[in-house]
């Protein structure tokens, strides 16, 4: 039986200490300054209707990138509030915080997305962004999502599909196989993005609507560059190919990536409604 997430970094950080934290956020931060990123993350808070006054959940925040985005929209008025199981990620969220400008605008509470440490309607609008398909039950978030808000208010989710994963590589028949393994390894629910319209929809969410984005790297040192050595490192070691498949098959990626651009990045899919 397939041991979904056995090699996710983001599963089960509540217990991680600061130096781990430190290394992952640092790999957070790393992915939001691309510029795929970028336009994506101002795309998917335009649609969600971010606006000065609101007060706003990002759910699993991580290092607090789109918690930082959110308060700068909010205004002086408004509240960014980060919640985080991981009580080391949210010391190093803070700091990165206190360095910007909305910083103030900013509150980070410890707690999981499937048991929001809040009170029914506490919110204008709530926000995850790749976190659900990391979480054991990360379909148990959006009736969360979705009690914290108000009537009216407004509910967004923004993760990835996992086999939805390109790398620029020769060979075809290697490539499907170390990212259909992968898709399994690296994420406890690499398909729950595209479940996220029925879920949303199930959990009395109105005026249901999906957007697409494909965030992709052309930089050495991207996240999604990095991906493809974890993606056939992952592969190797479930046994979908061998450790010199593995091995050849990242030689002649990188050998790709040294002569010229390549290309590596995965589908995401921004799902968002509004509260009955």
């Amino acid at each position: 039986m397939t041991e979904y997430g056995r090699d996710s970094l983001w599963k089960d950080t509540a217990g991680i200490d600061l130096t781990k934290a430190r290394e992952l956020t640092a790999r957070l931060e790393k992915r939001a300054e691309a510029p795929d990123e970028i336009s994506a993350r101002a795309a998917y808070l335009d649609l969600l209707g971010i606006k000065a006054g609101d007060r706003v959940l990002d759910a699993g925040c991580g290092s607090g990138v789109v918690t930082r985005a959110i308060a700068e929209r909010v205004g002086p008025a408004g509240r960014a509030v980060g919640v985080d199981p991981s009580a080391s990620f949210l010391t190093v969220a803070r700091e990165i915080a206190d360095k910007s400008p909305a910083g103030d605008r900013i509150e980070f509470k410890e707690g999981s997305a499937n048991a929001l440490p809040f009170s029914d309607g506490s919110f204008d609008a709530a926000i995850a962004v790749t976190v659900l398909a990391h979480m054991h039950n990360g379909a148990a978030a959006v009736p969360e999502l979705a009690r914290v808000v108000r009537s009216g208010g407004r509910i967004g989710v923004f993760d990835f599909d996992a086999d939805m994963t390109v790398f620029t590589h020769p060979d075809r028949e290697l490539t499907r196989r170390i990212v259909s393994s992968a898709a399994d390894a690296v994420a406890v629910d690499g398909w729950i993005a595209r479940r996220m319209p029925a879920l949303f929809a199930n959990a009395g969410i109105r005026d249901v609507q999906v957007r697409g984005f494909f965030p992709i790297d052309s930089e050495p040192n991207g996240f999604y560059m990095n991906l493809a050595e974890r993606s056939s490192t992952a592969a190797a070691s479930s046994g979908a190919v061998t450790a010199d498949e593995a091995r050849g098959w990242l030689e002649t990626f990188r050998a790709q990536l040294a002569d010229g651009p390549v290309v590596a990045g995965r589908l995401h899919l921004f799902v968002w409604g509004r509260k009955a």
